[in-house]
C-alpha cells in the first residue's frame, strides 16, 4: 500500500462563510497566458468600447502577440495584486496552463484562454466545492488549470464535486440544462445568491445547486439586466448589511432580506463601463479597488463607511471586463 500523502496535513480547512468574512486561501489568475476568446454570445457581453473592437479584429489571437503592450501591463497588475494577497497573508493558488487538446473542449474547437480571470470555473459554499457548468464557452474549460488544486481540497475536510456538465451547444435552457458561473454566485451566510442575466447563469442552475446543499441553505435567484453577465458586475457586500449595487440594473431590487441594508447606488453606466462593483473584500474591514480615477467614489463610499481602503492599477483587466473579484474564487473565508 502506498503511504499517505501527507502535504496537506497541517492546513487549515477549506471553509467559505461569507462574501466579507476574511479571506485566507484563494485561487487567482494566472499573469501568464491570455488568447482572446472567439466571439460568441458570451464574449459579447464583455467586448465592449475601443478594446471591444479589437477584440473583435483579433478573436482567437495570443495577446503576446496581438498586443505586447497590453499584455504586458495585464501581466504587471496581475501579479501585483498576487503579491498584495501575499503580502496580507493570504495563500494564493495560481492557475496553471490548459494543454492544446483540452483548450478545444467542448467541441473540437479553441474557444481561447481566460486564466487571468478565475473566478467562474468553480466555487467554494461552506466546505462544498463545486465545479460549476459555465455557459460560456471560454469558461467552460478553465477547471483544467485547477483541477489539481481543487482535487487537493478532499485531504482538506471539503466535499469536492462537478455539476453536470453543459455539453457542446451554445445554450441550452431545457429541464436539466443548468448553468452557473462563479461571478453570479454571492455566498451570504446561509443565504445563497444566483444572478439571472439570461446570459450566464439561469435557474435550472439554481435550482440544481438548492439540490446539492440541501436545506442548510436557500438559494435564491436575482434578476440582472442583460447587458450585465453577471451579479457580481453590478452587486458588492462589504460587510454584513451594507451593499453597494446598481439599482438601475436589478429589475426586481434586492433580495427582500437586503431591503434595510444600507445601499450605496453605483450608476448603472459605471457599473457596465469600469466594473466599478467588482472589488476585492478582503474582509469586512478592507476592500480593494483598482486604482483608476473613474473609480474613486466607491473608495469614497467605502470609506465613508470606514472601511479601509487600498488601491491597486487594475486597468487592463477591467477594461476587458473583469476586475478583482473575477480574478478570484476564496477557498477559505472564515
Amino acid at each position: 500500500m502506498d503511504e499517505k500523502d501527507t502535504t496537506n496535513d497541517n492546513l487549515p480547512p477549506i471553509h467559505v462563510e461569507s462574501e466579507w468574512s476574511d479571506l485566507k486561501e484563494c485561487v487567482y489568475g494566472s499573469p501568464d497566458n491570455w488568447v482572446l476568446p472567439l466571439i460568441y454570445n458570451d464574449a459579447k457581453l464583455r467586448a465592449q468600447g475601443e478594446f471591444g473592437e479589437f477584440w473583435l479584429q483579433n478573436a482567437g489571437r495570443n495577446m503576446k502577440e496581438a498586443s505586447p503592450e497590453l499584455f504586458d501591463e495585464l501581466s504587471d497588475q496581475t501579479r501585483g495584486a498576487i503579491n498584495f494577497l501575499e503580502s496580507s497573508g493570504v495563500r494564493v493558488h495560481i492557475a496553471g496552463t490548459i494543454s492544446s487538446a483540452n483548450r478545444k473542449f467542448p467541441r473540437g474547437e479553441d474557444h481561447g484562454v481566460s486564466t487571468p480571470w478565475m473566478r467562474d470555473p468553480f466555487v467554494t459554499i461552506g466546505s462544498n466545492v463545486i465545479e460549476l457548468s459555465p455557459r460560456s464557452l471560454f469558461h467552460r474549460r478553465q477547471r483544467f488549470a485547477i483541477r489539481e488544486i481543487l482535487t487537493n481540497t478532499m485531504d482538506r475536510g471539503a466535499k469536492y464535486f462537478a455539476q453536470p456538465d453543459g455539453g457542446a451547444d451554445e445554450d441550452l435552457d431545457g429541464m436539466g440544462w443548468g448553468y452557473l458561473e462563479g461571478g453570479d454566485i454571492f455566498v451570504l451566510g446561509k443565504n445563497i445568491l444566483v444572478g439571472h442575466s439570461g446570459g450566464c447563469s439561469n435557474p435550472e442552475g439554481a435550482r440544481w445547486l438548492q439540490h446539492v446543499l440541501g436545506s442548510d441553505y436557500l438559494v435564491q435567484t436575482v434578476a440582472i439586466d442583460p447587458i450585465f453577465p453577471h451579479l457580481d458586475c453590478v452587486m458588492m457586500t462589504p460587510r454584513e448589511g451594507v451593499v453597494f449595487a446598481s439599482i438601475e440594473a436589478l429589475p426586481q431590487g434586492l433580495p427582500n432580506f437586503m431591503k434595510d441594508w444600507d445601499l450605496f447606488e453605483i450608476p448603472k453606466a459605471l457599473a457596465k463601463s469600469h466594473m466599478s462593483c467588482n472589488n476585492l473584500v478582503l474582509n469586512d474591514q478592507t476592500v480593494v479597488v483598482p486604482a483608476e480615477p473613474e473609480l474613486d467614489f466607491i473608495a469614497h463610499g467605502l470609506k465613508d463607511r470606514k472601511f479601509e481602503v487600498v488601491r491597486l492599477p487594475y486597468r487592463v483587466p477591467c477594461m476587458v471586463g473583469g476586475s478583482f473579484r473575477c480574478a478570484h474564487q476564496p477557498l477559505i473565508r472564515i
